[in-house]
């Protein structure tokens, strides 16, 4: 009988003590931890390697119910006196009650307020408002009615995607942990033009550059909306001249700069539907340059260790392209690709085939 007394009697200790933890009894100890943790991961890329913490300056959750429902938006991003998001151990919490949820994030450089008053082209997104639907989110970037970008000699601002369309569970007393994987949506795309037979006539002022594609509407999922056309012009030029031996500038030749950011490229089953990269010369009115551009740059597949990506993991896995293009006259020979975490470069002969 004795005990049985001490057994109920430890018990009920436990069972209270239990209790008290989670400040169910006493008002001085802290409630048991709830709600979610949300870890961002940049490694979507072609190094693999995570650059979360380097890259991305301010993250946006939209949290819906498990229905699709908005319920809430938080932000945190860096600032001059605080840099949270480069704390390698970042993470966001969310205060929730038990449910289930999801959310899509956006992440940019600088916070979106100050991302749109920086004189250039912006994605303008559409915020949802209470009970809306997750489709509601868009993000359109700005061009003009007859398609042209205006970068006003500006890049882009970074802009990343990234979202969980299954719902995740958040349960009583327990902190609910998951990872967010960023896709970057934004792409540099640098062109350079070199003269064969007379290197040094090369100038990137007698040249038209421009990429055509149907990319400036990116939908909540990170599908793109293609139903209007645009076009993007450098938001950078120059020419480079070479050094010679002795240390005398422009002996030997020059070459021509362009400096491009788009929105997202997507590489189609039909051809026809692919971004289109032209450079026309101004003098003489000749389309010197015509390539499908999500094709050229996915030919970079070839690297043994990333062959295994579909030509579209590749485009959204890389962001920092180089193109080189060897005239002779007005027709170009052969053009050199590189990607810059690449250590080498794929030479494409010219073909006249049509795309």
């Amino acid at each position: 009988m004795k005990f049985n007394k001490s057994l109920l009697l430890l018990l009920a200790m436990s069972f209270i003590g239990g209790f008290a933890s989670c400040d169910y009894i006493h008002d001085d100890l802290q409630p048991c931890p709830t709600g979610m943790d949300l870890v961002f991961r940049y490694d979507y890329n072609l190094q693999r390697a995570d650059m979360f913490s380097d890259h991305v300056g301010s993250v946006s959750v939209y949290l819906f119910d498990e229905n699709g429902k908005f319920l809430f938006k938080q932000v945190e991003s860096n600032r001059v006196s605080e840099q949270p998001l480069r704390d390698n151990n970042y993470k966001m919490h969310l205060n929730l009650q038990p449910g289930k949820y999801q959310y899509v994030v956006e992440a940019l450089q600088v916070p979106y307020e100050q991302a749109i008053q920086n004189g250039g082209a912006n994605f303008v997104k559409t915020e949802p408002q209470d009970g809306d639907e997750m489709k509601v989110i868009t993000h359109v970037l700005d061009h003009d009615g007859n398609g042209l970008v205006p970068n006003n000699a500006l890049p882009l601002d970074t802009l990343w995607h990234g979202m969980r369309a299954t719902p995740i569970e958040v349960v009583q007393d327990k902190v609910t942990q998951d990872t967010v994987s960023l896709v970057r949506d934004t792409k540099q795309i640098s062109v350079s033009l070199r003269e064969i037979d007379d290197p040094a006539r090369i100038d990137v002022a007698d040249y038209d550059f421009r990429i055509t594609d149907k990319n400036s509407r990116l939908l909540w999922d990170n599908s793109v909306d293609e139903s209007v056309s645009v076009f993007y012009t450098p938001y950078a030029t120059r020419n480079t001249e070479d050094k010679s031996v002795d240390g005398q500038i422009g002996s030997i030749g020059r070459m021509a700069h362009a400096d491009f950011m788009t929105s997202r490229l997507l590489y189609h089953d039909k051809a026809a539907d692919d971004a289109v990269l032209s450079i026309t010369n101004k003098k003489t009115g000749r389309e010197v340059v015509r390539v499908n551009l999500p094709d050229i740059l996915s030919r970079l597949r070839s690297a043994a260790e990333i062959y295994r990506y579909t030509p579209q993991e590749f485009l959204d896995r890389g962001y920092d392209y180089q193109l080189t293009f060897f005239l002779k006259g007005d027709t170009w020979e052969y053009a050199n690709v590189e990607i810059s975490v690449l250590s080498w470069a794929k030479r494409i002969q010219y073909e006249t085939v049509g795309f």
